[in-house]
């Protein structure tokens, strides 16, 4: 669609990547609507594993571009394409890509094209969502010259049929996302567009030789045709899959750690968790943290309870009452007395000098008047 350039922001010393579109007339129109949609999008969601946008905007003698973060790395259909990645790395990879996409959807925002190459795979194993251009704004179709927006291969069968897009449909593309990087091929595979998309509406999906019975019902479902018999959350997709991939404890452990954890506050991965019952004479007290019966390990938290002791306040009397009890209120004879005895407080006082000084210089003023008036004896 474009050209992508390495450039360095020469007041802020950091390098950016920046997509060129040239085109003209209404595909240049479009891609600009793109660019501004992408880089709308970006700003709501301000996630780390978004790509963040700088900039958009249009050169006469370029195009529209789009400046971005530059993430240092390769995309992950490069790295399937490759098959260097062990299992452990590809779950981090998918649990990474379902918290992006999971704050998309939060925000009521619909990707329309989740699929390896619009995921970025920094070297540092941070992953990077990007290009939401079609988000929300155009559904997958096939234009007059036969050329996709979006992706046959990972698109749900109902977008195909000309449906709305929808969160469900992200899903279908995320589990197909998932399926290539844990097998290496496509579950609907086809020499043509034609081929995929016939391939998608009327078979089954093909696994690989050798895969287990478990993870083929759990792709099944993640690909349903029908949207109601797929997994209800990207959550629940994933620790069916985690829970069934044949890994070995400790690299079992560390997945489940990372699904577990989420350094980002506003999307955190929520914890099945237990609350910890109050321990007993019965109990043995090797418990504190026990697998769940879906492999998942629930880590305990301390809990902050109420204290029942009571807290003693001491009065100036010498007496003492206890916190829940109500101490008696202190009444003085007159106002403005203080409660240590019948001496008048500095606030009193103050307050009489004040009037003295204002209210004085004008008695004094009528009586010079009523020495005018009134004749002296």
């Amino acid at each position: 669609m474009g050209s992508v350039y390495l450039a360095e922001d020469p007041m802020l010393k950091r390098r950016l990547a920046i997509k060129v579109v040239r085109a003209i007339g209404e595909e240049r129109d479009l891609a600009l609507d793109r660019f501004k949609r992408e880089a709308e999008i970006s700003a709501q969601l301000n996630h780390p594993n978004v790509v963040t946008i700088y900039d958009v905007g249009e050169e006469e003698n370029l195009g529209p571009f789009l400046a971005m973060e530059y993430v240092e790395g390769q995309s992950l259909g490069k790295y399937i394409r490759e098959g260097t990645l062990e299992p452990e790395t590809r779950l981090g990879i998918l649990i990474q890509a379902m918290r992006a996409l999971r704050a998309a959807h939060r925000h009521a925002i619909i990707h329309r094209d989740i699929k390896p190459d619009n995921i970025l795979v920094s070297e540092d194993g941070r992953i990077k969502l990007m290009d939401f251009g079609i988000a929300k704004t155009m559904a997958p179709r096939l234009t007059s010259q036969g050329e996709f927006l979006g992706s046959p291969a990972y698109s749900a069968p109902e977008l195909l049929r000309g449906a709305d897009p929808t969160p469900s449909s992200d899903r279908y593309a995320f589990g197909v996302t998932a399926f290539e990087l844990m097998t290496g091929q496509l579950p609907h595979p086809g020499n043509n567009v034609a081929a995929v998309i016939t391939h998608v509406l009327h078979e089954a999906i093909v696994t690989p030789q050798g895969m287990s019975g478990d993870l083929g019902n759990i792709f099944r479902k993640a690909l349903a045709t029908d949207p109601e018999d797929r997994y209800e959350t990207l959550i629940e997709f994933l620790t069916a899959l985690i829970d069934a991939y044949p890994l070995d404890s400790a690299a079992k452990g560390r997945v489940e750690d990372l699904f577990c954890h989420d350094d980002h506050s506003g999307d955190i991965v929520p914890l099945r968790r237990s609350r910890p019952r109050p321990s007993t004479a019965q109990d043995t007290g090797s418990g504190i943290a026990q697998r769940s019966t879906a492999g998942r390990s629930n880590s305990v938290r301390p809990v902050l309870t109420p204290t029942t002791a009571a807290v003693r306040i001491e009065l100036e009397s010498g007496q003492s009452t206890n916190a829940g009890q109500r101490p008696m209120p202190v009444r003085s004879g007159a106002p403005g007395s203080s409660a240590e005895g019948d001496g008048i407080s500095p606030k009193t006082l103050l307050k009489w000098i004040l009037i003295v000084l204002v209210f004085g210089p004008l008695v004094m003023w009528l009586l010079d008047i009523l020495r005018t008036y009134i004749p002296q004896g």
